[in-house]
């Protein structure tokens, strides 16, 4: 509303009584209204205290101007941030009905209203004043020491992780990168990025350290890896470990004050940072946890039109965290902290609303939530158990994602085998053995050659390098590891073996993004350098030796000639001093694995690698790594 004040000879304005008026909501409910005095009052004295400023300025200039005294220097200050006046900033504060605040903060609050979502209504809405100058930050401590550590924590956060970021011509070319292959399939940083600029400095600065650090990935990217205009190029490891810990920094310094966006922060950081220690293991799923809680204080998992500015990124949002967190659930064998129970909008409604690439990540991400019911602790069937999948190409046609391009879409067929992978659960007296339930061997197999395909020969170099990649390829090598080590018939051992091969020639070249590929390839190099110490020990003990040498060269030969299509690395990678394990065709009987050297720790490994397919055990990827150097 605009008012005008007359003014006087002088031009200043005149003190004159403001007649309040009582705000929109108050008057609707014909009750008395406190809101808009404090702004009168406000404002009263404003203009009183301008026109006794301006009436001692005239009487100053009347007087002859005498020396003053010379005023201090002040000491020097940490830049100002401007306050964001962003609508998510604003977000209201969700209170359920259990709690005793809930009952007060209707009677008592005029401004909070009742939730209207589908379920009936399950407590009320605390608005955040939209002209508050100080925005509640979720990490503020009131204790004097831990507020002194946060002090010093603030002014390194200023000097050191701001400054933290690329030159604008590397950020023009990793942010094309993420929006082009990974925002349409995780759209996580909503508008924020869509937008040219952002009032708050340091908002600015942590959305470009998010951008870069997931597009990093990237092999287009590896030219652009630098943290400064005339610094060297860096190495993914070190690139991404800088930018995590800067983030890492900024947020736990309490500088991050609007809610939605750390929901958002956190759940990308989350997704796409990278432990660089065996300590660091748990980190992602922390961070996850972080932002399902700060999501339920905002109370984003209720259907509230009109809480959060607009309900369609609303929407998106919600999706993204109940993805993340199922994502999180089969990485790291957690506990799903989101349950469909307790969610105030209509699931099938949201992933419907999403464009097209993210409506088929979250149909994927549903058949994946079923696959996860089989593993639970309450769910252990003895029986064989299977969740029966749509075909991916319908999917596809369902999402409405035709159009979507032929890289996006390979990437999420990699998702989909590694369900199809997930998604039958085998007795217990089958789990120890090469052959799974009937009804799923085929589809194991299939799921793990086609993810070995995709990633190695047909999309190489242009996938979406989000985590799903060698979260799949490390599931294939998983498969390929129970053909070759449990296998009966030397033929198959073998074609288990050139798959198992393979598949850690892939990890190999993830292994400077992904730590998960990291520890799995540390791992599946040791088996295979065990399998040719033995496999040779063997040959020379029964004489094999001349057949030995024979059926190696006849298999470097074909492979020599196999190798001249895109998947060279994994052909010559197979071409590495490796015996083949068909020269004990002889010896159909004989056990590789129990001619290993005893000090080897045979038994974790099968844990690790035959755990990828039982959910559970998926952290003692970090524990071996941790044991085995």
């Amino acid at each position: 509303m605009v008012r005008f004040v007359e003014s006087d000879s002088t031009g200043l304005p005149l003190k004159r009584k403001q007649v309040a008026q009582a705000c929109a909501r108050c008057r609707r409910r014909k009750k008395r209204c406190f809101h808009n005095h404090d702004e009168h009052h406000a404002a009263d004295s404003l203009n009183s205290a301008t026109r006794d400023e301006g009436v001692t300025a005239r009487n100053s200039t009347d007087r002859p101007s005498s020396p003053s005294p010379p005023e201090p220097e002040p000491l020097p200050e940490r830049p100002e941030r401007p306050s964001s006046q962003n609508q998510e900033g604003h977000a209201s504060r969700f209170i359920g009905d259990l709690s005793p605040e809930a009952i007060l903060m209707e009677a008592t609050s005029l401004c909070s209203h009742r939730d209207v979502s589908v379920r009936g209504g399950l407590g009320i809405w605390q608005p955040r004043a939209a002209d508050s100058t100080k925005p509640t930050n979720p990490f503020i401590l009131t204790s004097p020491s831990r507020q002194a550590v946060q002090d010093m924590l603030k002014a390194y956060v200023w000097s050191h992780c701001i400054a933290c970021c690329p030159p604008p011509s590397d950020y023009a070319i990793l942010r094309r990168i993420y929006l082009e292959k990974l925002d349409p399939i995780f759209p996580i940083l909503g508008s924020r990025l869509i937008a040219t600029s952002l009032q708050d400095e340091i908002e600015g600065k942590v959305l470009q350290q998010i951008v870069s650090l997931a597009a990093a990935a990237d092999p287009e990217a590896s030219r652009h890896l630098r943290l400064n205009p005339e610094g060297p190029l860096l190495s993914r490891h070190d690139f991404c470990d800088s930018l995590s810990n800067s983030i890492q920094t900024i947020i736990d310094a309490g500088l991050i004050t609007d809610r939605i966006f750390l929901v958002r922060i956190l759940s990308a950081l989350s997704l796409y940072m990278q432990p660089s220690s065996p300590d660091e293991a748990d980190v992602p799923a922390l961070l996850n946890s972080r932002a399902v809680h700060q999501m339920h204080t905002l109370g984003l998992q209720m259907a509230s039109e009109d809480s959060h500015g607009s309900s369609k990124d609303s929407r998106t949002l919600f999706c993204c965290v109940w993805a993340l967190d199922r994502i999180n659930s089969a990485f790291y064998g957690r506990a799903c902290l989101i349950h469909e129970r307790d969610i105030g909008w209509n699931l099938d409604e949201c992933i419907t609303a999403q464009a097209p690439p993210f409506r088929l990540f979250l149909m994927l991400i549903g058949l994946l939530d079923k696959v996860i019911g089989l593993y639970r602790p309450g769910n252990r069937q003895e029986d064989e158990f299977i969740v029966e999948l749509p075909i991916f190409e319908q999917m596809i046609l369902d999402a409405g994602a035709a159009r979507v391009s032929s890289s996006c879409l390979a990437s999420l067929e990699i998702f989909y085998h590694s369900v199809a992978i997930l998604s039958s659960q085998s007795p217990s007296e089958n789990r120890s053995t090469a052959l799974p339930a009937p009804a799923t061997n085929s589809r194991r197999s299939l799921a793990a050659d086609r993810i070995t395909s995709i990633v190695g020969h047909e999309f190489l170099g242009q996938l979406s390098y989000l985590p799903i990649i060698p979260y799949g390829v490390s599931l294939s090598l998983s498969v390929s590891y129970r053909k070759m080590r449990h296998s009966n018939v030397p033929m198959f051992r073998s074609r288990g073996k050139q798959a198992f091969m393979a598949n850690t020639s892939l990890l190999k070249s993830l292994d400077d993004t992904f730590w998960t590929a990291k520890a799995m390839v540390a791992m599946a190099e040791q088996v295979l350098q065990e399998m040719d110490k033995a496999v040779a020990s063997i040959t020379q003990e029964t004489g094999l030796a001349d057949t030995s040498k024979k059926a190696e060269s006849t298999s470097r030969g074909d492979q020599e000639i196999a190798s001249s299509g895109p998947g060279d690395s994994i052909a010559d990678y197979t071409l590495q001093g490796s015996t083949d394990v068909s020269i004990l065709e002889a010896i159909p009987d004989l056990d590789v694995f129990g001619h290993f050297d005893p000090t080897f720790n045979l038994g974790a490994v099968d844990a690790v690698l035959e755990g990828n397919l039982d959910f559970g055990p998926s952290s003692n990827w970090f524990e071996w790594q941790q044991l085995r150097g």
